[in-house]
This record gives structure tokens, sequence and C-alpha cells, in this order.
């Protein structure tokens, strides 16, 4: 079992953790790069308090104790209980030349920086040049310290297709409806694709698509996250989770959501307002709701919008027929799996 002992006085050291970069290119030619990632201190040696919430959290999971002692249920809930390092200045390394962003580390140990880059240090550190998306490889290193992370930031283009994607019950079974059976696929069981969405986004990156993530995950399961795109050949693209801190209330708001992810795709589409988008997300949250908004608020801009219909939440009709009213009927449907949204989607990708 974990030892519920306090955990005593340690040597720490720092730890660097970058999260999916990406930019785009300004008027001027230079480059927009958009940084982010966390520094916590390392070994994480529980505290007190935070065994106890451990234990609690076993018992709303209702697993046996030996479940809560492998890797798995560990490596995830270690990232929920390192001490972060905060005020630190982080810097990026880019073609040889380092810039100092320009905002430390918070409290809870993240960064995210926007960072302008010259013209010719992309050129130089990009082999040649793409139609498509080019990769940037940016070095992070924590100012006077020795950890160190790279990151491939991804440069889209002006003009093309974006698919913005929920995770939690669009592509990964999370079951967000029920806390036990989340709080499990969460820490303790192995990730799951749900079927058919991995073929489907590698079918829609073959026809040139860029992908972004959003989702109301928190940033601790990052990792386990990029595994699963590893292990199902999700497509690699940019990815917009949530903030989560120790203190919201025992995982509580691990599962009462948030609605960040409209602030995120408005972002997208403010940076990016000559590319094309589709949205695909799930009835079980708030994404139908979220995805009418964006709609409205960008006429035009969204070629397609597809809601995976979930049998323990279904979406509500009347709220379907307003998206349908907002985006035109063959622009918009509801699916079960990859495979059916493959289908009905083909005629909005017949065009790409």
């Amino acid at each position: 079992m974990i030892n519920l002992k306090p955990g005593g006085r340690r040597e720490s050291q720092t730890q660097l953790l970058s999260y999916p970069a990406w930019g785009y290119q300004l008027e001027s030619g230079n480059w927009r790069l958009n940084l982010s990632g966390v520094a916590w201190l390392s070994p994480v040696v529980f505290t007190r308090r935070q065994k106890m919430m451990i234990r609690m959290l076993g018992n709303v999971m209702k697993v046996a104790p030996e479940e809560m002692e492998r890797d798995v249920f560990l490596n995830r809930i270690n990232p929920f209980m390192a001490e972060a390092d905060k005020r630190r200045r982080v810097v990026a390394t880019v073609g040889g030349q380092g810039f100092s962003l320009r905002k430390k580390t918070r409290g809870n140990g993240h960064f995210r920086n926007w960072l302008i880059v010259p013209s010719e240090l992309v050129d130089a550190a990009c082999d040649g040049s793409s139609e498509g998306s080019q990769v940037l490889p940016i070095k992070l290193t924590i100012d006077g310290d020795e950890a160190t992370d790279s990151v491939n930031a991804r440069l889209l283009p002006h003009r093309g297709l974006s698919i913005v994607s929920d995770i939690d019950d669009t592509v990964k079974d999370s079951v967000v409806g029920d806390r036990r059976e989340l709080l499990n696929n969460t820490f303790i069981r192995d990730f799951r694709c749900v079927d058919g969405m991995a073929e489907t986004y590698q079918a829609w990156e073959k026809l040139g698509a860029e992908f972004h993530y959003v989702s109301s995950s928190p940033w601790q399961l990052f990792e386990p996250l990029v595994e699963l795109q590893e292990n199902f050949g999700l497509p690699i693209g940019t990815m917009h989770l949530r903030n989560f801190r120790l203190r919201d209330q025992l995982f509580k708001k691990l599962i009462i959501r948030r609605q960040g992810k409209r602030l995120a795709i408005t972002k997208l589409l403010k940076c990016f307002p000559n590319r094309d988008f589709v949205l695909v997300g799930d009835s079980g949250e708030k994404d139908p709701e979220i995805y009418l908004k964006v709609c409205k608020r960008f006429p035009g801009r969204i070629k397609g919008l597809f809601i995976r219909d979930l049998e323990h939440r279904p979406m509500d009709d009347e709220l379907f027929d307003a998206i349908q009213s907002a985006m035109g009927p063959n622009l918009c449907s509801r699916f079960t799996d990859g495979e059916d949204l493959f289908n009905k989607a083909s005629s909005v990708f017949a065009e790409y």
C-alpha cells in the first residue's frame, strides 16, 4: 500500500516538461510562437494531506489497495501532487539563439508565453519549406538550471483545414457522466480510444488537415494523453487543456467541467482567420452549446460540426435543430463512432 506516513525532507531537483508549441507567421515575415510547459520539483513526496486525499480518492473509486500501488496510478497521480517550481525564468533556444521568455513560471509551475522569432532563424532551423505545416525544433531551459526539454513547434500556414477535437468521450473512452467510472478510467485503467476515431483522423490528416485537441482534461494528464496518441496513431496536433490545482476539492472539478474550451477555440479562430475549421465533440459535456456559440460568433468559418451522441447522455433534439439552423443541414451531424463519423462527414471533406 501507499506509505501513509508523512514524507520526509529530501533534496529536490527541478524538472521541466514542455507542452505542444505552435505558431503562425506575421505580416512582417517573423513568426509568433505559443510556448508553454510546467516546472516542478522531483522526486514527488506526498504530504500528509495529499496521502489523505489519495485514500479518499481510492474510496470513491472503490478499488483494491494494490491497484493504487501500480505504476499506472502512481504515474498519473504524481503530477497532481508535485511541488511546483514557481517564479523561474525559462529560456527558449531557436537556431542557436536564446530568448528569455517574458513571464516566469506561475504559482502552479506553469508558464505560457508568446515569442516573436525572426524569419531568418526559423528558415535556417526548419528543413526547407513546405506547403503544409513546418516543424521548428526548440530547446527550453530553466535559467541557471540544468533542467531542459525539447519541443517541435508546429508552424501552421495561414490557409488550410483545422480540426478542433474534444478528447474525453470523443476520441477517448472516459465516461464523463459517471464519476466513479471517470476516475477509474483516468487513474487506474489504460486509456482507450473510441472505435474508429484514430482511423478517421488519420484519413483526414492525409487530406492535409491540422489537429487541435481542445479539452477540459487537466494538463496533469498531458503525458498519458500523448501515450494515447502514440498507441492508437492519433495525429499529432496542438493541445489545449485546463489548469487544475490540488485545492480544487478532491478532484471535484476534474468532473465538473468548465467552459474554457470556447476561449481556446476563439483564440485559434482569431490567430488563423483564413483557415477553415471543423468541430468534433460529444453530447456528454457542453460541446454542442459551446460549438453553437462559436458558429454564431464566426459565421461561415465553421465548415462542419459533428457530435458523438452518447447513449447515457444523448444530445437534445432542440439543440441539434438549433445547430442545423445555424450551420445548414449538410454541415452537421450526430455520430456513434469513428466509422460513422467518416461516412457522415464525407461530403464536408469532399472539397479537400
